[in-house]
């Protein structure tokens, strides 16, 4: 199981479509999340099988329009449908400047849900206009580092194919993102408590 989480706008469900190789998640359009639940994604990467987890709703950002109470809820809809447990977390990021949402998103995901018990990863969208994707990271990976996240991997793609001009670099990217996430995905899944776990969880959001 597979988590990917990041603000509105940020290319999670381009991601998650660009891996499962067709269009199965609706792809937010403006300044709301458009996801009504978290469905399962599955998809395979050399024979083992993975299943993708997007959120839309659940941490929406400085855009967003779900209520904190509403995302609680999809929260715990998407705690009850994880009861095997999670094997990584993908932080979904689009290349631009630093806002405090980045690193809240990030405690909220990696240390308040997951309690630091799930490796997390970080994939950067929006690259299709760099010459060398991997060069963003070279020069920004301060700005990530600085405020102390920590991430056991990193992706620098593009999730769109730009009506064919990117067609090269978005095969690129989704080769580079299989590969992260074979790499970096627990072989066992780090299991939530679910019903003690969320009331512990949805404390600490809200008062975070």
């Amino acid at each position: 199981n597979i988590i990917v989480f990041g603000e509105t706008g940020a290319g999670k469900s381009s991601l998650i479509n660009m891996l499962a190789g067709d269009d199965v998640v609706v792809v937010s359009d403006a300044a709301r999340g458009c996801t009504a639940e978290s469905a399962p994604v599955p998809i395979t990467i050399d024979g083992t099988r993975y299943v993708l987890w997007d959120t839309s709703g659940l941490n929406e950002g400085e855009r967003g329009t779900v209520p904190m109470g509403e995302a609680l809820y999809r929260l715990r809809d998407l705690v009850r449908k994880l009861k095997n447990g999670v094997n990584l977390l993908v932080y979904c990021v689009r290349a631009g400047r630093y806002r405090d949402i980045i690193k809240n998103n990030y405690d909220i995901f990696t240390q308040i849900i997951c309690e630091g018990k799930v490796p997390v990863v970080i994939v950067i969208t929006g690259l299709e206009s760099e010459t060398h994707m991997e060069d963003w990271w070279d020069a920004n990976e301060r700005m990530f580092t600085a405020p102390g996240m920590k991430f056991t991997g990193h992706a620098c793609v593009t999730t769109t194919k730009g009506g064919g001009l990117f067609e090269k670099e978005y095969e690129e990217s989704k080769k580079i993102a299989q590969t992260l996430i074979k790499e970096c995905c627990l072989e066992k899944a780090w299991a939530i408590n679910s019903d003690v776990w969320f009331d512990q969880t949805a404390d600490q959001i809200q008062n975070y």
